[in-house]
């Protein structure tokens, strides 16, 4: 990685911090991510490669740890690393503020990824709650699932084979601002999951951000 060959102490964070994929890469990790796998399932585009290398980098860095149980391994932030994503944090508040996607750059998988992350499974009311995504806009894959359960929270692209608690029918631009917490969604199912869907859409820590 080249450096700006400056003391001051932006520059020496950038050098960590402004490389292409790692402020995503440090978002997906601060998320919860610990695995390869899931780290690139936040992440669509970044190449494997790419992926090892920013791991390296960070890890050498002192950002990330890397621990290995048997052929497991698996990466974890560090106290500077959690720092860091704290910087993420702010950018991620002036770019609600300041910045909007191209539409075709809006991605409802994505948008539901990280919302599932989001979710904490304890406080759900049920031990598993599934509801479809139907977007309308979007040629196929456009259904998606929403899986919560005290086993972890998923999105599948395919249905998971459980009965659905509820539907939403919605095109793109809806699913992201309800996402970002900028408007409301609606949801074919019982009045219990009207209310807990329009709790998801206030989980953003964006969400006041304009």
């Amino acid at each position: 990685m080249r450096g700006y060959g400056q003391y001051c102490p932006i520059a020496l964070a950038a050098e960590v911090y402004a490389e292409r994929w790692t402020p995503i890469i440090i978002r997906n990790l601060d998320l919860g991510c610990e695995r390869y796998t899931e780290i690139l399932e936040g992440a669509p585009g970044l190449p494997r490669s790419v992926l090892s290398q920013r791991l390296r980098l960070l890890e050498r860095a002192g950002v990330v740890r890397r621990e290995r149980a048997g052929r497991a391994t698996s990466y974890r932030l560090t106290d500077s690393g959690r720092e860091l994503a704290q910087v993420g944090d702010v950018l991620g508040g002036w770019g609600a503020r300041w910045r909007t996607a191209d539409p075709e750059r809006q991605d409802p998988y994505l948008a539901l990824w990280t919302m599932a992350r989001m979710i904490d499974p304890d406080g759900l009311p049920r031990a598993r709650i599934v509801v479809e995504f139907r977007i309308t806009d979007r040629r196929p894959p456009n259904h998606y699932w929403l899986v919560l359960a005290a086993t972890g929270n998923e999105v599948c692209a395919q249905s998971p084979g459980f009965t659905e608690d509820g539907v939403v029918t919605a095109d793109v631009a809806t699913v992201v601002r309800w996402y970002a917490g900028q408007g409301t969604i609606a949801v074919a199912g019982p009045p219990w999951l009207e209310r807990l869907v329009t709790q998801w859409g206030r989980l953003s820590p964006y969400a006041r951000s304009r």
